[in-house]
């Protein structure tokens, strides 16, 4: 699966039903500080929605250089080892 455009509703459609909400850190209070209703149209959505059952740790990139948010989706192995760079571990 690739990322894809999205919509800013489509994005927080995604975000609220496959996030985990307020028990994964995704509720509304991360929602309304990182997502704010605030009008500005500069920025775009994109998504990658879960290859499989076990792609269930939700990921988001902000991306100011190119002025997007990126939502996409992890194994809970890819995620511990996300942030390794070669030679670690």
């Amino acid at each position: 699966m690739s990322m894809r455009d999205a919509t800013r509703e489509e994005f927080k459609e995604l975000y609220f039903r496959l996030g985990g909400g307020e028990a994964a850190g995704w509720g509304r209070a991360y929602w309304n500080e990182f997502f704010p209703d605030d009008g500005r149209t500069d920025m775009k959505y994109r998504v990658e929605e879960p290859e499989t059952p076990e792609h269930r740790r939700m990921m988001i990139v902000t991306d100011f250089g190119v002025k997007e948010h990126r939502l996409f989706f992890l194994t809970e192995e890819a995620e511990e080892s996300f942030f390794e760079f070669p030679g670690e571990g």
